[in-house]
């Protein structure tokens, strides 16, 4: 069975992280993953949006450990 062309859909996603319309994304995501649960791009491009929230969410002030960069892990 050939793969489907997701090309498309995937500069949609792009469009959409890019404008910081992550909760849109994820739902394309999600689709194309439950179409095609091995598709790398798919799976990669939801890890970066959820590294994406979770730096969003980070308090940098909730340590006082001013040595600590929180930007790194």
């Amino acid at each position: 069975m050939e793969q489907p062309n997701y090309d498309n859909i995937f500069e949609e996603i792009s469009s959409l992280i890019a404008n910081q319309k992550y909760n849109e994304a994820i739902n394309k995501l999600q689709t194309i993953l439950q179409q095609d649960s091995n598709n790398v791009k798919a799976k990669a491009l939801l890890e970066y949006i959820q590294r994406i929230l979770n730096y969003m969410n980070r308090n940098i002030y909730a340590s006082t450990n001013l040595d600590l960069d929180p930007w790194e892990e």
